[in-house]
């Protein structure tokens, strides 16, 4: 396409001659090759009479060029100056002439009869659609075929072929008077430029193109758009629209899609033809989609003609115009504010601002009107750009003591034919009111707000300043990265002016006032309080009251304290308000409900309190005290109950003592009794072993109270000699009483000499109760010789016992027999339902009745009670790991 557009440039530098009629005559390198007479190629554009007036405008255009680089979307001119045409939204195009030629056609008439032009429509393409062509005003249609024909009276005087501009295709060639454009090849494609090429016929009778050249006027819906709503990448977006790839674009005439592709920039083989070509990355697009669809809800459209020659920031703007936005850079990102209602999103307050705020309560008297008269495209006024009917506030014209009126351009706002001019009427609305907002205002914040952008809605409450929770619009954020610190400007947002823009209310927004501030501090803030319980360091019950001003002009903090009830209020502190406070009351009453008023004092005025209540104090040292002393008292008591207790125990103890010694004096006379068998025993003994130690004790003892009954008696001997040893000795015990009744006899029996030792012990035991009987009977022989000791010991069992209906009965007789700690014997046990029989032997021997020691056969059993050899009974073994089957 640069080819091509490079060739179109000395196209149209070359028209310029050929329109004063005097281009070819000037030394045409095609026209002297060929030599043909000058003078005969100037007779021949001369002679067209009907055509004159397009050839002199197109003469007087440069011989008077233009001071500006903008082009005509209304008149069909020859402008190398103006930049390439960009067609939005549904709008009229002239076109720009890219080419002039005249050539021999029908030659029926005259020489050089056709007069050929090449019309630029809009880059960008491919376009939608062109849907109606006029000539001077008057539709005009042709046919399909090679040559383009006009349909109806200009058959044959007018021929038209149009390319949407796509990126790829085949140049135009339509032949008209059985020609070709001359110069015109298959290599000037015009790729991606939507183009016509149109011929008109000379007319001898003037009838057709009296007037001369007649003004062409495509109208159609022009370059497509890049939606993310349909786009399936995009956040909430459903479709197959992809940014940066514009097969996938549609035509739209929305102001917001239009602004955000003119960002992104339009691009063909990779190179950009046009917008500003911001990467997506830096590009608010939600800012776009929000315009996009306030734009759609308010039927807001944008449609003209741009050119590439203007400033792409002046055209972005003048998209977001029609769409009641305006371009923003926050953060190096491209982005739009939309004119419509916006919730505030967050509360900045007094202890927020660092360094102050600046209030502007309104704005100057040049930028504050009352009245705005639209100026817009309008279709029936053959698309020429009009002034509106004025949108005047009659109030804010009396406020100001007179009508002061602004014109405002919408160069993009089109009202198409048969419809009201409502958005222009609204826009315009918009300007008054938005005109009417106080600002801007300016304050600096710390890094906390720095979320905040341009665009967002805050409230700020300063009411010293007189700003009540007043919503402001940020215009500008600006982050210091040395410092921290974020500054913002913003203006005033009233909410009910977007009602009365859009002629919802006829009730214009009131003009902001700033509030009268109320010179009396504001509650304290409950959260940035805490009053607890405490015991002070002396030990006093105690309050603690910790916490913050969040007020930057309070100089001072009130502290009150009461017992919760209707009691009066006592003072406790006023502290300063520039530290954090931490102040204890005490002295106070031990676990005790009372409440705290706290509020902020400026100068004399003192705010409103902030109460906490029933809040329980410490437990103090003094209570805990007095809670020790009364807890000793109440042991004292009980230690002196305990001891009366005890008095009367060691009473009935004494009682107890005097009665026994009755049974200790009869115990002593029954010694005294039988003490004169006692000596005669010891002289006995004695006489038995001269050089013996005799040592003899006899006692006898008979006890009784209220509840038991025990006698006793012990009678025990032994003699002594060097290594050599006897005694003996026999107790005799027997006890009764409620429950049961006892009786035990132990007689024991030993004799030792050197390192031989041998003893006997028989012990008996019986005992009966209301339902249970038990004798045992223990026998036990041993001898030991030079630490070897052999001992046999047998025992009998027999119990009895009653349990509910249930009488149980128990007889058991052990036999063991033990040689230095080799153990064997057996043990018979019958429960009056099993008899079992163990033995305890590594071999067992069988002997027949009669038998001699010949007679059996040992078994032999492993130390797991296996047996390694068997006994059988008629093939059946009788004797089996150990039992007997």
């Amino acid at each position: 396409m640069a080819k091509a557009l490079r060739t179109v440039g000395m196209v149209v530098a070359a028209v310029a001659l050929v329109a004063t009629g005097v281009g070819i005559a000037a030394g045409g390198a095609a026209a002297a090759a060929a030599g043909s007479t000058t003078a005969a190629t100037a007779m021949s554009i001369g002679t067209y009479a009907s055509l004159g007036a397009g050839v002199l405008s197109m003469a007087a255009a440069f011989t008077a060029p233009k001071m500006g680089v903008e082009g005509s979307a209304t008149t069909f001119t020859t402008n190398p100056q103006s930049g390439l045409p960009y067609a939005i939204g549904r709008t009229r195009m002239s076109g720009l002439r890219a080419y002039a030629r005249t050539y021999d056609g029908f030659k029926q008439q005259s020489k050089h009869d056709i007069l050929a032009f090449v019309a630029l429509l809009s880059i960008a393409g491919p376009i939608h659609s062109i849907e109606q062509f006029t000539a001077d005003n008057e539709v005009v249609t042709f046919s399909t075929n090679s040559d383009g024909d006009a349909n109806g009276r200009f058959y044959r005087y007018m021929a038209q072929k149009l390319s949407l501009g796509a990126s790829s295709g085949s140049a135009l060639a339509m032949t008209f008077g059985g020609k070709p454009f001359p110069d015109w090849t298959a290599n000037h494609k015009l790729s991606g430029i939507a183009h016509a090429q149109w011929a008109l016929r000379f007319d001898t009778d003037g009838d057709l193109f009296g007037a001369g050249a007649p003004e062409p006027a495509w109208i159609g819906k022009w370059v497509k758009v890049y939606d993310p709503r349909k786009d399936s990448t995009y956040p909430g977006g459903s479709g197959s629209h992809r940014a940066l790839n514009e097969v996938t674009y549609e035509w739209s005439d929305n102001p917001g899609l239009h602004a955000l592709t003119w960002a992104l920039g339009r691009w063909q083989n990779g190179k950009r033809v046009c917008g500003i070509g911001a990467p997506i990355s830096t590009i608010r697009v939600a800012d776009f989609v929000e315009c996009a669809n306030v734009c759609e809800a308010n039927d807001w459209k944008v449609g003209g003609v741009e050119w590439t020659t203007d400033s792409k920031w002046d055209t972005l703007k003048r998209m977001l115009q029609a769409g009641g936005a305006i371009p923003t850079q926050t953060g190096a990102m491209i982005g739009c504010l939309t004119s419509t209602p916006r919730t505030a999103i967050a509360t900045i307050e007094s202890r927020h601002l660092l360094d102050g705020l600046s209030i502007s309560a309104t704005k100057s008297r040049r930028d504050r009107f009352n009245s705005v008269i639209p100026r817009y495209v309008d279709e029936d006024s053959d698309w020429a750009v009009i002034s509106g009917t004025a949108v005047t506030v009659a109030d804010y014209v009396t406020a100001d003591g007179g009508q002061r009126t602004k014109e405002v351009d919408f160069p993009l706002v089109q009202v198409f034919s048969g419809n009201t001019a409502s958005q222009p009427g609204q826009l315009a609305a918009y300007a008054v009111v938005n005109s009417r907002e106080a600002g801007p205002f300016t304050w600096t914040t710390g890094p906390e707000w720095i979320g905040l952008k341009t665009g967002d809605v805050v409230y700020l409450n300063v009411p010293e300043e007189g700003l009540v929770n007043q919503p402001v619009l940020i215009t500008r954020r600006a982050p210091d990265p040395a410092t921290g610190k974020v500054s913002f400007a913003g203006e005033t947002e009233t909410y009910s002016k977007h009602a009365y823009a859009l002629g919802q209310t006829t009730t214009p927004p009131k003009p902001f006032r700033l509030s009268a501030p109320d010179l009396k501090p504001p509650a304290p803030l409950a959260e940035n309080w805490t009053v607890t319980g405490v015991t002070s360091g002396e030990g006093f019950p105690a309050l603690q009251v910790v916490g913050a001003s969040e007020m930057p002009s309070a100089d001072a903090i009130v502290i009150d304290y009461r017992k919760t009830g209707d009691e009066p209020w006592t003072g406790s502190a006023i502290l300063s308000a520039v530290e954090p406070v931490e102040h204890v009351i005490a002295p106070l009453e031990s676990e005790t409900a009372y409440d705290v008023r706290i509020a902020y004092r400026v100068g004399t005025a003192l705010g409103n309190m902030t109460m906490f209540v029933n809040v329980v104090t410490g437990l103090g040292k003094i209570t805990i005290i007095e809670g020790q002393l009364s807890q000793i008292d109440v042991q004292m008591t009980q230690l002196e109950e305990d001891a009366a207790a005890a008095q009367t125990a060691i009473d009935a103890a004494v009682a107890d003592i005097a009665a026994q010694g009755s049974a200790i004096e009869t115990i002593e006379q029954n010694v005294a009794t039988n003490s004169g068998d006692i000596e005669l025993l010891v002289q006995q003994i004695e006489a038995l072993s001269p050089q013996g130690i005799v040592e003899l004790s006899n006692k006898l003892g008979v006890m009784a109270t209220a509840n038991d009954a025990l006698a006793g008696a012990l009678l025990a001997a032994t003699i002594k000699t060097s290594e050599n040893s006897a005694a003996f000795s026999s107790e005799r015990t027997i006890r009764a009483n409620a429950q049961e009744v006892i009786a035990r006899a132990v007689e024991k029996i030993g004799v030792r000499m050197g390192t031989a030792e041998a003893g006997i012990t028989n012990e008996q035991t019986i005992r009966a109760a209301a339902d249970s009987a038990l004798a045992d009977q223990v026998n036990s022989v041993s001898a030991t010789v030079d630490g070897h000791t052999a001992t046999i010991t047998s025992q009998s069992s027999a119990i009895a016992a009653v349990e509910d209906d249930l009488t149980s009965l128990f007889a058991q007789w052990v036999l063991s027999v033990d040689v230095n700690g080799v153990i064997g014997g057996m043990k018979f046990l019958n429960n009056g339902q099993v008899v079992d029989l163990t033995i305890q032997s590594n071999r067992l021997r069988m002997i027949p009745p009669g038998g001699n020691g010949s007679d059996g056969k040992y078994i032999t059993v492993d130390s797991q009670g296996r047996t390694t050899e068997y006994i059988l009974s008629n093939g059946v073994r009788v004797l089996e790991e150990g039992w007997l089957t």
